[in-house]
């Protein structure tokens, strides 16, 4: 009642689990369950009864990153192998994103993380988007593409699988794993990966540029926007 004298559309109670019995008695009142993280269940109850619920649901998607490196010298590209899940001979490396993290440093982190290469990030080539992936969500996929960073020596290292997560891992030639991705065979061929290697052959100028850009909330710090490149004014009039 209180809650609703003061304009209130939703009320929203944290719950330690180590008091988890105070959820049964929330439930008997109306709350429900909208997520839980750690050792606190967050409950929340939609008040209007005229209305359908504005709340949304909690974690929607989940966002993944891939790394296109090729070491232009040699025309070669890093690919790994996983000990599980081996739908691929050979696949780029990659994994989720990790709460906070921005594209680019997750994706250099999982390429370090995968095959022990260092990599700087240049730019981002395409975004998949599925439906029904773990625990029900949708997926976010960020092909990206990374540039290997040399030794003092001025060569790139063999990368080192990661342990119990990764079976093998190296330096394929770029042919090969463009032959492999563009095979009408099911079992061998990758689409997705086959239309990302086009954007890869019509040259960087083409990916995502990506710019830092101040946010208007006041409560936001500034994020970096992926956007298609912006033409110059010499550009447009030829």
């Amino acid at each position: 009642a209180a809650a609703r004298k003061l304009g209130k559309t939703a009320v929203w109670i944290s719950v330690p689990i180590s008091r988890a019995r105070l959820a049964e008695e929330a439930s008997k009142v109306g709350f429900e369950y909208h997520h839980a993280e750690g050792s606190v269940a967050n409950l929340c109850r939609w008040l209007p009864a005229d209305v359908p619920s504005r709340i949304p649901t909690f974690a929607t998607h989940q966002v993944g990153v891939g790394a296109v490196v090729i070491h232009e010298p040699t025309r070669e590209m890093l690919v790994v192998r996983e000990q599980r899940n081996n739908f691929e001979r050979w696949k780029i490396p990659g994994g989720l994103a990790e709460l906070g993290e921005d594209l680019d440093e997750a994706a250099v982190r999982e390429v370090y993380e995968e095959t022990g290469i260092r990599c700087r990030f240049a730019s981002v080539l395409g975004v998949r988007h599925v439906h029904g992936v773990q625990f029900d969500r949708s997926d976010l996929f960020f092909v990206c593409r990374l540039e290997p960073i040399p030794d003092d020596d001025g060569t790139v290292p063999r990368p080192i699988p990661q342990e119990g997560e990764i079976e093998a891992a190296a330096w394929l030639p770029l042919d090969e794993y463009r032959d492999m991705v563009c095979s009408e065979d099911p079992k061998v061929g990758h689409p997705m990966m086959k239309k990302m290697m086009e954007v890869v052959d019509q040259g960087r100028e083409h990916d995502m540029a990506t710019m830092i850009i101040p946010s208007v909330n006041p409560r936001r710090g500034p994020s970096p926007v992926y956007h298609v490149p912006i033409r110059s004014d010499a550009d447009v009039q030829s």
